[in-house]
C-alpha cells in the first residue's frame, strides 16, 4: 500500500454489539415512544403556547366565554396520548370526537381550523422534526456505546 493511502479495518466483533444494539426490538420501541413524546408534548403545549401551533388561530368570534379558545373543560388537551404499536409504529392522537374538527376544521358546522398538532399537510414542523432527530441521534448514540 502506497505511504499516503489510508485503510480501515473493521472486525465484525469490534462492530456487532453496537449493529446489535441497534437492531433491538427494544431500543426501537424506546425511539418510537421519544418520537410519539415529542408530537405530543407540542401539541399539547400549542394550546397555551402560540408559538408551537403550525398555523394560526382565526379569532373566536364574538362571544361572552371568557376561556381560552379550545380550552373549556381541557378535556381535549389532557386526552391527547402517545401509543407505541410494536417496534415500527407510534400512534399519536385523541380519542376525544371533537379534536379532528378543530384540527382539520369543519365547514358542515362552522368551525374554523385550529390546529393543535404540529403537522401540516402530512408532514410534521420542521421544529418537530428537529427536536424528534435530537432525540433519536441521542438514543441511538447511546446505544451504540457513543
Amino acid at each position: 500500500m502506497p505511504a499516503d493511502a489510508i485503510a480501515i479495518q473493521l472486525k465484525l466483533d469490534e462492530i456487532s454489539p453496537s449493529l446489535a444494539a441497534l437492531a433491538d426490538d427494544a431500543l426501537k420501541k424506546r425511539i418510537l415512544l421519544a418520537m410519539g413524546t415529542v408530537i405530543e408534548s407540542t401539541a399539547v403545549r400549542a394550546f397555551d403556547e402560540p408559538s408551537l401551533r403550525p398555523a394560526a388561530w382565526p379569532a373566536r368570534k364574538k362571544s361572552k366565554a371568557s376561556n381560552p379558545l379550545l380550552i373549556k373543560s381541557g378535556n381535549l388537551r389532557q386526552s391527547i396520548h402517545t401509543q407505541v404499536q410494536g417496534s415500527d409504529a407510534v400512534k399519536i392522537g385523541s380519542p376525544v370526537i371533537y379534536g379532528a374538527a378543530h384540527q382539520l376544521g369543519s365547514t358542515k358546522r362552522g368551525i374554523p381550523a385550529r390546529p393543535f398538532f404540529p403537522v401540516v399537510g402530512d408532514q410534521l414542523t420542521g421544529h418537530v422534526q428537529a427536536e424528534i432527530k435530537d432525540v433519536v441521534d441521542a438514543l441511538i448514540g447511546k446505544a451504540g456505546g457513543g
